[in-house]
């Protein structure tokens, strides 16, 4: 059983949080919405708490089930990474051999010491002192070890109620790490991100349990026959709007992942009108290709950000504008004209969903189908000597 519906709002929300990190001095760079997107991150941790335990919590019974749920995770999230990662590597050479007025290249967020902590996956454990290279994947630190957390507690909690018990724990542990040091309330990343990814991944692991329940009761084909359920996930959208756009940067933003674990609870059950367009083809299309949407867009910032620069110097032109947005001095793009810079926006958004097909098809699909065929070898190949011993 798949979740169409909730791939639809993973799409959404991965250009949204795209839109959020483009600094351009355009109309959509104000809007309260999209400066307060970034809470999206954490409807991805209650979604993946959701669907992981949707698939596998009766799938590890062993140390092997582990094993080979941790693989398949790696082969899910790393290759995208290290693509992402590695691309960032030519953009600072480049900047090394440039004579501008940018930063210094391999220093900062570019060092070279934390590229081994962005490889094995741990940049979201306060190792570094801010983020590093490719922005959004301390998320992907996170999750993973989020995944490690998950896989345990499945293993030394072998009952299920108290594996629930155990998760509810789990959550209440992140949520009470991330407020009681986080100085930027949910908003923390590099240093408190593996406790915050605790606090949504194990709400959206009991949001899954109340689905069970919900399901098992034989109340799934109760919201397909009720108008109340339209009207349940319209108010469950205006909720989001009106959270995401008032959230940012104060104490509500805590309760995000509670939010968002209701949300994907209210969506999974697909009963409304508007869960009929999240499942349309388009928004289907973009859902599956939302990890590289999300991987991808820094680095295409990147490039938009140097070609701003290249266009500075050749015209004289300034193309850069500073801005105090939420207590903190931006460097936005600028094109002059407001219009022609949201024209811009449109076209970094079209550019990241096109370099996103090119990383799914080329990056995540092999990538993930190396690691499935490699446990595959290896289940062969144990298979084998059992199969000559019984002959």
């Amino acid at each position: 059983m798949r979740f169409p519906v909730l791939d639809g709002w993973r799409g959404l929300c991965a250009l949204f949080v795209a839109l959020f990190h483009f600094n351009a001095a355009g109309h959509f760079y104000l809007v309260p919405f999209v400066r307060g997107s970034y809470l999206f991150v954490d409807f991805f941790f209650a979604l993946s708490g959701f669907v992981i335990t949707h698939a596998y919590i009766h799938r590890l019974n062993s140390t092997a089930d582990g094993r080979r749920f941790l693989v398949r995770r790696l082969g899910r999230v790393w290759p995208l990474h290290a693509a992402t990662l590695i691309a960032f590597i030519p953009l600072e050479i480049v900047k090394a051999l440039a004579v501008s007025g940018e930063t210094a290249a391999f220093t900062a967020r570019f060092a070279p010491s934390s590229i081994l902590s962005n490889l094995f996956l741990v940049h979201s454990l306060g190792i570094e002192d801010g983020l590093t290279w490719n922005i959004p994947s301390w998320s992907i630190s996170a999750e993973f070890l989020a995944y490690v957390s998950f896989a345990a507690l499945c293993l030394l909690a072998r009952r299920r109620w108290l594996v629930t018990v155990s998760a509810v724990a789990l959550s209440a542990a992140g949520a009470f790490v991330v407020m009681g040091w986080s100085d930027q309330y949910i908003d923390t990343s590099f240093d408190f991100g593996y406790f915050r990814c605790l606090y949504g991944f194990f709400t959206g692991h009991v949001a899954y349990r109340l689905f069970q329940a919900a399901r098992d009761a034989g109340l799934p084909r109760l919201p397909m026959r009720l108008p109340i359920a339209g009207l349940l996930e319209g108010l469950s959208l205006a909720a989001v709007v009106v959270f995401v756009a008032t959230a940012r940067g104060n104490a509500l933003s805590y309760a995000s992942p509670l939010l968002f674990g209701l949300i994907v609870w209210v969506f999974a059950f697909e009963g409304g009108v508007f869960s009929r367009l999240l499942a349309m083809r388009p928004l289907q299309w973009l859902g599956a290709r939302s990890y590289s949407v999300y991987m991808v867009h820094a680095l295409v910032i990147a490039l938009y950000e140097k070609a701003a620069v290249a266009m500075q110097r050749l015209s004289g032109q300034p193309m850069f504008v500073e801005q105090a947005t939420d207590g903190a001095e931006d460097r936005l793009i600028s094109f002059g004209s407001t219009w022609m810079t949201d024209l811009l926006a449109l076209a970094y958004l079209g550019t990241v969903v096109a370099v996103a097909s090119l990383t799914y098809r080329f990056v995540e699909i092999p990538g993930q189908s190396s690691f499935n065929a490699l446990l595959l070898k290896r289940r062969k190949s144990a298979v084998r000597p059992a199969a000559m011993e019984v002959t």
